[in-house]
């Protein structure tokens, strides 16, 4: 028979967890930040892409970027997700351009 056994945080343990959380806030705000400065950096690429016709996706660009941030993190329990994340954000930087070029033809 299987027994549930159910462990209490304690007061301590609570108090641990909430610096932690508070840290994470803090941590987050700044990679807002950070990210509302590369998708304003991207725009701005977007911009002289379009201008100069040339295609969003720069493939060869993105491999540098994904090898980049691998050098980056010498972890690699972390660097996996850490490329999985800038994939995340290579999409999303060129569904953004995507979006401004469609904007200004309008």
């Amino acid at each position: 028979m299987m027994t549930n056994k159910i462990e209490t945080a304690t007061e301590s343990d609570n108090q641990a967890i909430q610096a932690a959380r508070e840290q994470i806030n803090q941590l987050d705000q700044g990679i807002v930040d950070l990210l509302k400065q590369r998708f304003q950096t991207s725009a701005l690429i977007g911009q002289i892409k379009e201008n100069s016709q040339l295609p969003v996706l720069d493939g060869d660009r993105e491999r540098e970027v994904l090898n980049q941030v691998a050098q980056l993190d010498s972890d690699p329990g972390t660097r996996k997700y850490l490329q999985k994340i800038f994939q995340e954000i290579l999409k999303n930087s060129r569904d953004y351009q995507h979006e401004l070029m469609q904007k200004e033809t309008k």
